[in-house]
């Protein structure tokens, strides 16, 4: 499909998922309400969600994550904005998988950070599916853990984004 460079990619419903990994306790929830802007013309991407929307396996670790950890009354989002490179050899006309970094700035719990991560863009029948990992060190975010749990909680977070994209036109 030819692109006009007013087109973006949006995915209203991305999967947002989070695991620490320690001896005695994984740790795991998911967000599927992100959302996920990728502007076609420069290659910019852009992933919001809403701390409170995290679902775990107990409501007890789902109130400790909102209360005591990334406070999300007082920082209700994460956010990143970023580049896709190379973004110019993408073309959604043709099924291929894309290999791709993702460079910018992660915002969570009041602080920013610089951050690179692998990603693909898979374009297959038409559907759009983009994957991105960020490791993320708590201590960057000033996320502080009591010492009654420290370790049960690893300082080191995988976040897995998961999107399924369409093409928006812009219509001004």
């Amino acid at each position: 499909m030819p692109l006009d460079a007013q087109d973006r990619l949006l995915s209203r419903d991305a999967s947002i998922r989070f695991f620490s990994t320690m001896p005695l306790e994984n740790i795991t929830a998911v967000n599927n309400q992100g959302l996920s802007v990728i502007d076609l013309k420069t290659g910019v991407i852009e992933i919001s969600v809403l701390l409170k929307g995290f679902v775990f396996p107990n409501a007890l670790m789902q109130e400790h994550f909102n209360e005591n950890y990334v406070e999300s009354s007082k920082y209700p989002r994460a956010y990143f904005k970023g580049t896709i490179q190379p973004f110019n050899d993408i073309r959604l006309d043709k099924d291929a998988v894309h290999k791709l970094i993702v460079k910018g700035t992660m915002q969570l719990h009041g602080k920013s950070k610089e951050i690179n991560s692998h990603a693909q863009l898979q374009i297959k029948e038409g559907k759009i599916i983009g994957d991105a990992v960020f490791d993320l060190l708590l201590d960057d975010f000033s996320i502080q853990i009591p010492k009654l749990v420290k370790d049960k909680i690893a300082k080191n977070i995988s976040i897995n984004v998961k999107a399924i994209y369409q093409v928006q036109k812009n219509n001004l």
